[in-house]
């Protein structure tokens, strides 16, 4: 290479590149630096994130052809890679910062590529996958792409997106979704301010992790339900996060090494889509129109260090009540872990309050609500 035609742009855009390249996926690496190197990282990360999508979606329809694996290998069989590529080339021009395509454009652009997919390709299978992917970029809302320094790919999705044609059940308020180095993340919830815990998942085995794969949305989806119905007297309504994280083949130190950096990179990305910064303003569009308020708490392998270091970051990032981001933080509040804030937490400590407190013993005493 002739070091006099390399400006200053192109080094810059390298050396964010390179950077990016220890948060991405390994399917995504494969993807792009042994099979196909002119797809390029924001490409590549698009087409694996769009995979893992529609995984829980699609394998209702069709448990065996819609597997985990048979979804990734059509999408990127060299039959059907320009195609995919053609899909990841629309959600960049959809936001892209300089100049987005407007509702109507991506219609049309959209209309061409749908036209294009069922003329030209006869396996059926492939074909409703990536018509299935340009329903991923008309659904999403924000994303944050063409941020730099993110950790993982996010999208702001409608809801609408994770429904097959005859499923009847409630659509939740809001979804996003983040991909990254080993894991995929959902955050459902069902009102505008909602709170619920996250939940990390890690399957033992690739069997288990394909299994796990298929139903996590859903998991996600009941459990902030059921998170709904508890919270129905009080203003915040239930949300969920679900974390899968592929641990397999890690010794017990890479598990948990890999099990802080999905919590810090899904955080992360849920931040880049709802922090109002100057760089936010600058480098990522909004099709949503209105600006959002996230909460959290923590669940199964969720730690303290975990609590400490997300609200650190909400700080950092610009979020208005990092405090009431991330809830039983130590020193505040009432301990999650210790004392377990669940329906059977909330009667133990009740318990506890009632005998140590107040001396009173809840067995044997009558007791009236007002």
């Amino acid at each position: 290479v002739d070091p006099s035609a390399v400006d200053d742009a192109s080094i810059e855009l390298l050396k964010r590149e390179i950077k990016r390249a220890k948060w991405l996926d390994p399917l995504t690496m494969d993807l792009i630096f042994d099979k196909y190197p002119w797809l390029g990282v924001k490409r590549g990360e698009i087409i694996t994130a769009f995979c893992s999508l529609l995984h829980p979606v699609m394998s209702k329809l069709n448990s065996l052809a819609f597997s985990k694996g048979n979804i990734f290998d059509t999408v990127t069989d060299e039959k059907y890679i320009a195609y995919s590529s053609a899909i990841a080339d629309l959600f960049l021009n959809r936001f892209y910062p300089k100049g987005p395509l407007s509702d109507e454009e991506l219609e049309e652009q959209s209309e061409q590529l749908r036209r294009t997919i069922s003329s030209d390709i006869e396996d059926t299978v492939a074909s409703e996958l990536l018509l299935k992917m340009i329903d991923i970029v008309k659904y999403t809302y924000r994303t944050n792409i063409f941020m730099n320094d993110r950790y993982a790919l996010g999208l702001r999705l409608n809801p609408r997106v994770m429904i097959v044609e005859g499923e009847e059940k409630e659509l939740p308020y809001g979804i996003v979704f983040a991909h990254g180095r080993r894991f995929n993340g959902y955050h459902v919830r069902f009102r505008d301010i909602s709170r619920g815990g996250m939940r990390l998942v890690t399957p033992q085995n690739p069997e288990q992790f394909a299994l796990e794969s298929a139903h996590q949305y859903d998991e996600c989806y009941g459990l902030a339900f059921a998170q709904q119905l508890k919270n129905k007297d009080i203003p915040e309504g239930g949300s969920k996060t679900v974390n899968l994280i592929n641990v397999n083949g890690l010794s017990a130190a890479g598990k948990n090494f890999v099990m802080r950096k999905s919590v810090k990179a899904f955080t992360d990305t849920i931040l880049d889509l709802v922090v109002e910064t100057d760089e936010t303003r600058a480098r990522r569009v909004d099709f949503l129109g209105k600006k959002e308020t996230l909460y959290l708490g923590p669940d199964e392998q969720v730690i303290p260090a975990d609590i400490e270091w997300i609200i650190k970051r909400a700080a950092r990032r610009g979020y208005e009540t990092p405090n009431a981001f991330m809830s039983s933080k130590p020193r505040a509040g009432i301990n999650h872990k210790e004392y377990g804030v669940t329906s059977e937490g909330v009667n133990v400590y009740l318990d506890v309050a009632l005998r140590k407190a107040l001396g009173i013993d809840p067995t044997s005493t009558p007791l009236r609500s007002k």
